[in-house]
């Protein structure tokens, strides 16, 4: 392991990322690549992306490898993360991706407590709390020693904007947005909060990962319809079932 602790892997033939956590990176390239979780048919040649909770970049290199005139706009607010992406991009060749290190929200904010998790990045929150079953299910799979070491947490202050104030004030090209990605481990409502009624209108499709428990599924799914987006659910594959994680889709 570098003394960075970022390593440069191969995820399948000739594709290779460079990744802190190599399980995370594994696991997240089966969800996205393999087993096509985000996948929508439809789109045009050259979408206008957002990628909310972008991570070390693997769902924006699939969206660049199957859409190579995509125009993606990244939201990523772990500055490791953000550096591994950039590693990531240049590495592929790709110089036409928008970074904001930013944490999206209701409300903008110059700082606000974030919880990293070195050895598990793609799990770092706004909300640590809401990972107490995800420690007590990996304690009884993994071991408590083991579990408390990958989720061993680091506090760190991050930057909170709007969706589409920094559309508004950064990105006053895009008329459209075909397809809204989010993956925000728990921030999903202050994310879809942060998104003006204007901006609902020119969104053609959202996919987002949230869980059912505490009824945020049900309220992320009455968010969506109500801005008239037709919506459908599956199960997360590759999840303990009692996280009752969910890919929502919605389409208009």
């Amino acid at each position: 392991m570098p003394e960075d602790g970022i390593q440069l892997i191969e995820l399948e033939d000739g594709f290779h990322c460079y990744t802190s956590s190599e399980a995370e990176a594994r696991f997240i390239h089966r969800e996205i690549f393999q087993d096509d979780t985000y996948a929508l048919d439809g789109l045009p040649d050259a979408p206008v992306v957002v990628d909310a909770g972008a991570n070390i970049g693997l769902f924006t290199l699939y969206i660049k490898r199957k859409y190579p005139a995509a125009r993606v706009i990244a939201f990523e607010p772990v500055p490791e993360n953000i550096r591994i992406l950039e590693k990531n991009l240049c590495l592929h060749g790709i110089d036409d991706v928008t970074v904001h290190p930013v944490c999206l929200g209701s409300e903008p904010a110059a700082g606000a407590d974030f919880t990293y998790f070195p050895r598990l990045p793609g799990n770092s929150t706004r909300y640590p709390e809401g990972l107490a079953l995800q420690k007590t299910l990996m304690a009884r799979h993994m071991g408590e020693e083991r579990a408390a070491a990958a989720l061993e947490p680091t506090g760190i202050s991050v930057p909170v904007d709007r969706l589409s104030d920094v559309l508004a004030t950064r990105h006053p090209e895009v008329t459209s947005i075909d397809l809204l990605k989010i993956d925000v481990e728990g921030a999903e409502l202050d994310l879809l909060d942060g998104v003006d009624a204007a901006d609902w209108a020119r969104t053609g499709a959202v996919v987002i990962e949230v869980s059912a428990l505490a009824g945020v599924r049900e309220e992320v799914e009455r968010t969506l319809r109500g801005h008239g987006l037709t919506v459908s659910g599956a199960r997360a594959p590759f999840m303990w079932p009692e996280l009752e994680l969910y890919n929502v889709t919605a389409r208009r």
